[in-house]
């Protein structure tokens, strides 16, 4: 599981290397940006900041 907080694409570095975990490995990914949450397939995208977003994540658990 890989969890994605604020990685924007105007630096896209975090958001390449959590898509190449995600083909690599076969992990799952969440991303969690308020403005840019586009997700595909093996991702789950939360268009919040990132403490509401753990936050949210924490009462699923």
């Amino acid at each position: 599981m890989v969890i994605e907080l604020g990685a924007g694409t105007t630096v896209p570095t975090i958001r390449c290397l959590s898509e190449q975990l995600i083909q690599r490995d076969g992990a799952r990914l969440i991303r969690i940006n308020p403005s840019e949450a586009q997700a595909s397939v093996r991702q789950l995208s939360l268009k919040m900041g990132a403490l509401m977003g753990l936050q949210q994540i924490e009462a699923v658990l």
